[in-house]
């Protein structure tokens, strides 16, 4: 990876450009002078679920907390899928999904998703049908959904989804990793859909990428599942309070997204504007931009100039570039060196 010298702007990961205010900074220094560093935390994450739960809706038993969304996905393959079992995987999505069944030994079942124009613009859609032949032809046990999906950034159809969820017999994973920044979730089907689970996270729009926490939402049988295959103490003490801690800023929260959804509108606006690029909607904190220039070029050329962005491994995404949202002065700053380096 390059030096924090040369990328001054760090665009690449989907993070937050903005911190945890000072005021929470300080609460959770305050808890942390009266905590004893020389014992284990709270393995079941009492006190983090409670207030997941008034943030959620859902039971505390309904939530499962990890070491950041990647360990409760990791969970997930090794309680329901693991050595031999098929799992299958709409693509290009989140890398994890793949890379943590092949490391499991699963089999992992990779199904293209679909490119199609909408109106003035192009969207990113799912193929059911495709999708539903391996129900039967492989007899998949899990079933991975990112919604909105990373990297192409917005919604599948919810219907379709639904279809999906309905017809499938092993476990279905919805990711809701950007939840905050488009506000749809399959949260509220829980009760109708018990082989359904809920993967959310503290990386994003709650600027706790540095500490790893995520958690997951399902019944309580499926849960209890994966109690069975966390690893003890999984979630640091420091983790736990710092999540704690900022579930309570709530006028914060709203803030961030409001923040957020204005400035990635207005930042839609001016990459539509730039000759030489084509921007899919976005439902994130991130956008997904095809480039008329070499990809490896533009990226080279922001990278000069600072700025580190992500190029997507999937052939059908050879020639895009994903960079997430920053703050009004980067956002502007990135759009000028789009239009010097593609103009």
């Amino acid at each position: 990876m390059p030096s924090k010298e040369a990328c001054r702007i760090k665009l690449d990961a989907n993070e937050s450009p903005y911190d945890v205010p000072q005021e929470v900074k300080d609460r959770i220094w305050n808890r942390l002078q009266n905590e004893h560093f020389n014992y284990y935390y709270d393995p079941s994450c009492d006190e983090l679920r409670e207030g997941l739960s008034k943030y959620t809706g859902a039971k505390p038993e309904q939530i499962f907390v990890g070491s950041g969304a990647d360990e409760i996905i990791l969970d997930i393959i090794m309680a329901f899928a693991g050595p031999g079992r098929d799992v299958i995987i709409p693509s290009p999505t989140f890398s994890s999904y793949e890379i943590f069944s092949t490391v499991a030994g699963s089999n992992v079942i990779k199904v293209p998703i679909q490119r199609k124009k909408q109106w003035v613009s192009w969207i990113w859609d799912i193929d059911v049908e495709q999708i539903k032949e391996h129900f039967t032809k492989d007899k998949p046990q899990l079933l991975f959904l990112c919604y909105p999906n990373n990297p192409t950034g917005d919604y599948f159809d919810e219907a379709k989804l639904l279809d999906l969820i309905e017809s499938f017999n092993g476990i279905v994973a919805v990711d809701e990793a950007y939840f905050e920044f488009g506000g749809k979730t399959f949260a509220d089907r829980l009760s109708q859909f018990p082989h359904l689970v809920i993967i959310r996270t503290f990386s994003k729009i709650f600027s706790l990428a540095g500490l790893r926490v995520g958690y997951a939402i399902g019944h309580e049988d499926l849960i209890q599942q994966l109690y069975k295959v966390k690893l003890p103490y999984n979630v640091s003490l420091f983790s736990q309070i710092a999540a704690v801690e900022i579930l309570k800023e709530t006028a914060w929260l709203k803030d961030m997204q409001s923040q957020f959804i204005q400035e990635r509108n207005k930042l839609y606006e001016k990459l539509q504007n730039i000759k030489g690029i084509q921007v899919y909607p976005s439902s994130t904190n991130f956008f997904l931009c095809e480039l008329e220039k070499p990809r490896d070029f533009v990226y080279r050329e922001l990278l000069k100039r600072g700025i580190l962005t992500r190029t997507i491994g999937d052939d059908i995404l050879k020639n895009a570039l994903r960079f997430c949202i920053g703050t009004p002065e980067q956002n502007q700053y990135l759009v000028s060196c789009l239009k010097e380096i593609l103009n």
